[in-house]
């Protein structure tokens, strides 16, 4: 009883701070546009928020668009509106793959405090999701919650999405970005950034993963807040069937509380099957009991390259409780300057057969970064900042901002440098005449940090 009455506070005191923000009360599925819909065709793009509501409703009317390719085209804001998810049932899954094409996905709305599925997708099998960004979502819902996907279910992919600035709030499985994650499912090149809170399986970027499942490049910041199993990237990987899941290539720099037990900085339990890989945390981790730098408890699992800074975590053991066989975790407490340095990344890079870290003063207050997110956003700086317009042009475009904007490089979707120069503080015109039609990244400097943005020349 102690136990669900403390939950319930914590819920409470979410839901009313959610609320304080003024949840709109019409709804997107009574402006649904599915005119763009043909049945006879394989691909559709989407550019308005009506046409996405669609799409949730053609879903719930029971069309999984398995085998077929949604594009978004444009930026969707999705304020003054609740939103219905893509996929609410387990009988009618989305089922098809949706290409963000980097756009930006904004002001989610979705307040279902007693259904499942919460989150832009609800329930979703054998689903591809890319290149989707959402900035600002206040979701509330019960099991299975997260942002992007609640529930990401067999052989389903996430790849290069991210939701900055998010209040999530749910019950078990809640995560920031996905709620759970299942059999032979991935999340890789992705972030997520904000708040979320739960009663158990709760973190950062997802709440739970189950058999067989991989987490690849990806990271998360902001708070994370659960009664127990509750980490600062992942809340909990209970159990396998199929075979073992794999953390590799992650940080997290969320805090972590857990009322109860069960808290990383990365993972809150692992019970088995589980290795965790070249990874660090440097989060706080408060919890009663079973709290750890990088794992809350130990089950039959294996760690190997693991760091955390013991200065900002303020722990100086990397798991809370073992409970598997006898076995010395290689989890490596290390000072802020250590975990800043060059000798840092060489050491994560070693456990990879490519090279996925870098260091750069600039970004994540010097900590390591990932090199796969370049055309996400970069952390601790909003979008909406700094505007770029047209995005899709001919010759010339500009790039306007009150930050102190001070140069630019564009890169095509290899990585490869393509051409760079300097920008004044408040408006500049780039003359980008001399590339080759197709898209590309463009990264742009600021005193506050860096940010990128999708350019296409025709």
């Amino acid at each position: 009883m102690k136990k669900l009455q403390t939950f319930l506070v914590l819920f409470v005191v979410s839901v009313t701070m959610l609320q304080a923000q003024t949840f709109p009360t019409t709804s997107w599925s009574d402006l649904a546009d599915i005119s763009w819909y043909d049945a006879n065709q394989d691909e559709f793009t989407i550019s308005t928020s009506e046409a996405l509501a669609g799409l949730a409703q053609l879903v719930a009317d029971g069309n999984t668009f398995a085998d077929k390719t949604i594009l978004i085209g444009a930026d969707i804001n999705l304020d003054e509106n609740l939103w219905r998810p893509i996929g609410v049932d387990t009988n009618i899954p989305f089922s098809g793959t949706v290409d963000g094409g980097d756009f930006t996905i904004s002001n989610l709305w979705v307040n279902m405090p007693d259904q499942e599925f919460a989150g832009l997708f609800g329930h979703t099998e054998s689903a591809t999701l890319l290149n989707i960004h959402i900035d600002v979502a206040n979701i509330i819902g019960d099991d299975n919650t997260g942002a992007l996907v609640a529930n990401l279910f067999d052989n389903g992919s996430v790849t290069n999405c991210s939701a900055i600035n998010v209040d999530v709030t749910g019950q078990y499985t809640t995560g920031g970005l996905v709620g759970g994650f299942l059999t032979n499912s991935t999340i890789t090149k992705s972030h997520a950034i904000g708040n979320v809170t739960g009663f158990a399986q709760v973190g950062g970027l997802a709440g739970t993963g189950w058999d067989n499942v991989i987490v690849a490049e990806c990271y998360s910041e902001g708070t994370v807040t659960a009664d127990a199993l509750t980490g600062g990237l992942i809340g909990s990987f209970p159990f396998a069937f199929a075979g073992e899941s794999v953390v590799d290539n992650c940080y997290s720099r969320a805090n972590v509380v857990s009322l109860m037990d069960r808290a990383g900085g990365l993972i809150g339990n692992g019970d088995n099957a589980l290795l965790i890989k070249n990874s660090y945390a440097t989060g706080t981790v408060t919890a009663p009991d079973s709290a750890g730098a990088v794992i809350g408890l130990w089950g039959m699992i294996n760690a190997e390259n693991l760091y955390f800074d013991t200065e900002t975590s303020g722990m100086t053991e990397g798991v809370g409780v073992i409970q598997g066989p006898p076995v010395t975790p290689d989890i490596t407490a290390k000072t802020t300057a250590e975990m800043k340095s060059t000798e840092l990344v060489d050491l994560l890079n070693a456990g990879s057969t490519a090279a996925p870290w870098s260091l750069d003063a600039s970004k994540n207050d010097g900590y390591p970064v990932l090199n796969a997110v370049l055309s996400v956003q970069d952390n601790n700086l909003d979008a909406a900042s700094v505007k770029v317009y047209p995005t899709v042009f001919e010759t010339t475009f500009t790039v306007s901002s009150t930050l102190n904007v001070q140069s630019y490089s564009i890169y095509n979707y290899s990585g490869a440098l393509i051409s760079k120069g300097n920008l004044s503080n408040t408006v500049s015109t780039v003359n980008a005449a001399n590339l080759s039609a197709g898209v590309y990244i463009l990264k742009i400097n600021t005193a506050e940090g860096t940010i990128t943005k999708k350019i296409i020349k025709k």
